[in-house]
């Protein structure tokens, strides 16, 4: 069980922003509320969500017209870039820090100056890096331990995450996945 619990287990880098929040929070309000610009990740996360559900199609375009397939390629492209550019600008103006977490399906871990309690609620926003792409989200707090240097690792479980969001974290854990085999396997050559 533990090896494939650290097979679904990564380290991540990320731009992420959390604010405590009650109970009552949670159940009445979306995350997203606690977060200025939401709705423009929000926008990219769709935007990412119809590439996905388009591929096919494009791949059929492709077969018949390539010329046609390679400008709309071109066309998502400069629209991803544009968003990129946005969130990275509103990132750095608005959120708190960025650095590495360790993410799984349920939730993640990261290091914290101060303590949060064990049961706590928060809405968190992830962008993962270099993509850009991101989910905001309610999660709960399920450890808190105190580390050497007297930070505090945090970890955090994830609630209401939709199937969306849940397919973004599942492809940031394979996109991970495979460029760390990659680049083990060219170490190893």
């Amino acid at each position: 069980m533990y090896e494939k619990r650290q097979f679904f287990r990564i380290q991540q880098d990320v731009v992420f922003n959390f604010h405590s929040v009650t109970n009552d929070n949670v159940v009445h309000n979306r995350p997203e509320q606690y977060f200025e610009h939401s709705e423009t990740l929000c926008l990219f996360s769709e935007f990412q969500n119809i590439d996905s559900n388009s591929a096919p199609l494009l791949e059929s375009i492709q077969q018949g017209a390539p010329l046609v397939a390679e400008y709309l390629g071109t066309i998502n492209q400069k629209l991803n870039l544009m968003c990129q550019q946005v969130l990275s600008h509103q990132s750095s103006v608005h959120d708190i820090d960025s650095g590495r977490i360790d993410l799984s399906q349920g939730g993640f871990s990261f290091q914290c100056d101060h303590p949060i309690g064990v049961e706590s609620w928060l809405a968190v926003k992830l962008i993962f890096l270099p993509s850009y792409t991101g989910i905001i989200s309610y999660g709960q707090v399920t450890r808190n331990v105190m580390q050497a240097d007297e930070s505090h690792l945090i970890g955090v479980r994830f609630h209401g995450i939709t199937d969306e969001q849940s397919k973004i974290i599942a492809k940031q854990i394979l996109n991970t996945q495979v460029v760390e085999r990659q680049q083990h396997y060219a170490f190893q050559h």
